[in-house]
């Protein structure tokens, strides 16, 4: 009996002491997504439910900041940036998307927050949050390969560089299309304490905010009917050729390392034997391009080219007077420049003059009566452009697309 009667005792003492005094108080989160769109520090609203997410993290931080049952400790904002761009521009773009919310939040906030009661963190291209998307996801290129790259950066960090030359460009477009957008994404949380105590514990409750777990917008999305296979490449047609009657028709196919190799083919054969007139010539030429500059490593077939070609042609014109045949083959070897310029989400122009040393032999004859009358043979051997396209270019292949006009900035 005295046993028990102490052991009541010190329960009632310990039940008074735990009623005056606050239990030890347990440190706790809750934050949402701010998303942002690529290469903005602009902070709007109406883009992915922003403003609706920032309104409710504000009425859950009026009520830590006057319920008992809570204790505010701060406000941190972490401004991201997705895997685009350079190093320097996205620890900016970090630091911009961050301040940017802080003056959302102190222009909307009920209860006034002091300087110190804000934190920031400015970690620039959330590579973390990559990490986890492509664990998670078996079904990216090279998978293995891209973790690799995550976790070893080169010397000034390259991962960027590293990835984008990685299996053809394969990997990065997936990544780029499917990952990229929510990570172009700034985290704001509110830290705080839960004070517990034991006559509140059954009341003690915290509606979670249920924007604040992780959203990957729906509309970014790849169509996995298709297959995903290393293959670019671009069908087109000289206009300057179709200008001029000459019908005609090219491939350029992507081999790899920022390489492509170009096939052209020509093929005209008009005449009018009634009025003399012969507008006649087929050949082709075929080129080994190297691309060169920004754009070109964003995508390939899109930006500067440079590389040597090799060139035959046929021909036979005479409108009316006099004419000239081509003996054989005329040939010509040279180095070509151009720039390809994405206008559509298929459809680039391609800008390409080449010059090159030209040689064969060719005929000068004139009509007469019904006869053509042949007048001298000339060899023809001289340095001078063999080759000027402006090419309406159809590009092909699963991840063969240009980016939108938004997204075609310059990433610098």
């Amino acid at each position: 009996m005295r046993k028990k009667l102490t052991i009541a005792i010190a329960f009632m003492c310990a039940v008074a002491v735990s009623k005056a005094q606050p239990r030890g108080a347990v440190i706790d989160t809750m934050g949402v997504r701010i998303f942002f769109h690529q290469s903005k520090v602009e902070l709007l609203p109406d883009y992915e439910r922003n403003g609706e997410r920032l309104d409710s993290f504000i009425s859950e931080l009026h009520k830590v900041q006057t319920d008992p049952r809570y204790r505010f400790r701060s406000v941190n904002i972490m401004g991201g940036a997705s895997p685009e761009g350079t190093k320097r521009f996205n620890n900016w773009l970090s630091k911009q998307r961050a301040d940017r919310i802080t003056e959302y939040i102190e222009e909307h906030t009920i209860t006034p927050l002091n300087e110190d009661q804000i934190t920031y963190e400015y970690p620039g291209v959330d590579w973390e949050g990559l990490k986890r998307y492509v664990l998670d996801d078996p079904d990216v290129p090279a998978r293995e390969e891209v973790l690799y790259i995550i976790d070893h950066p080169g010397p000034g960090d390259d991962r960027v560089s590293r990835l984008k030359a990685l299996n053809w460009n394969i990997p990065w477009q997936y990544l780029y299309k499917k990952y990229y957008p929510p990570l172009r994404a700034s985290q704001v949380q509110i830290i705080f304490e839960r004070v517990f105590r034991l006559d509140s514990l059954k009341n003690a409750t915290f509606r979670p905010l249920i924007l604040s777990s992780p959203v990957i917008p729906p509309k970014f999305k790849l169509n996995f009917g298709q297959p995903l296979f290393p293959f670019y490449a671009g069908l087109k047609t000289n206009l300057i050729y179709d200008a001029g009657l000459v019908p005609n028709v090219g491939i350029d196919v992507y081999m790899g390392r920022n390489w492509s190799t170009v096939i052209n083919w020509e093929y005209a054969w008009w005449k009018s034997d009634a009025r003399h007139w012969y507008w006649r010539v087929y050949g082709g030429d075929i080129e080994v391009r190297k691309w060169l500059g920004e754009k070109a490593k964003e995508k390939p077939l899109t930006g500067h080219h440079l590389g040597p070609y090799f060139q035959i042609v046929t021909y036979d014109f005479e409108l009316g007077h006099r004419g000239y045949q081509g003996r054989r083959w005329t040939k010509a070897v040279g180095i070509a420049y151009g720039y390809s310029l994405p206008v559509k989400e298929r459809l680039n122009i391609d800008f390409t003059i080449g010059l090159g040393y030209h040689w064969g032999r060719f005929y000068e004859y004139k009509p007469i009566d019904n006869h053509y009358v042949w007048q001298k043979t000339r060899n023809r051997m001289a340095i001078t452009p063999t080759k000027v396209e402006i090419s309406l270019v159809w590009l092909i292949g699963h991840l063969n697309v240009n980016k939108d006009n938004d997204e075609r900035r310059e990433n610098e």
